[in-house]
């Protein structure tokens, strides 16, 4: 493997209060719950379809959009209890320019608990180092405060109007 090819997996990242892992099939529920959220909804690609049964589907098919280059999508889960609170995932990702885009969601009753905060630093520092990427890019509309203030935390800069970047 070159220095420059991307090392796309579904890792398991333990950091200090919430754990980052591969969505399981039990997660099914938790996923069709978050696509119904209207937060979510609003400032996420959620499927036309947002039942249990295309929440399955959508975890099931995640080991081979990963192995296809297409996204690396990981649950947020609470390291006491391993219950779904979130989402960090890299999609639109560019093998030849090493980069992609991240995003992220938690679930309404864990908002502003550092959760997103947590989740992105931590999933940040295993792409531009474990996967190989040189840069991660969130876009983020100006009226989003809580992702633009989890950019901020994580160490992206601006990148022009919507766009941060945060590079290895």
């Amino acid at each position: 493997m070159s220095q420059l090819e991307l090392r796309l997996t579904l890792p398991v990242i333990e950091l200090e209060h919430v754990r980052l892992r591969p969505w399981r099939v039990t997660d099914t529920a938790a996923l069709a719950t978050a696509w119904m959220d209207p937060e979510i909804v609003a400032r996420s690609s959620v499927p036309v379809d947002s039942s249990p049964a295309a929440a399955e589907r959508w975890i099931d098919g995640a080991e081979q959009r990963c192995q296809r280059g297409l996204s690396v999508d990981l649950a947020i889960v609470g390291s006491a209890d391993d219950e779904v609170i979130g989402e960090v995932g890299l999609s639109s990702i560019d093998q030849r320019r090493r980069a992609a885009l991240i995003g992220w969601w938690v679930a309404a009753a864990e908002r502003g608990r550092g959760a997103a905060s947590a989740a992105v630093a931590g999933f940040t520092g295993w792409a531009l180092t474990d996967a190989g990427f040189a840069a991660i890019v969130a876009e983020i509309t100006d009226d989003n405060g809580a992702s633009l203030q989890v950019a901020k935390n994580c160490a992206f800069i601006p990148l022009g109007p919507g766009s941060w970047v945060r590079t290895a």
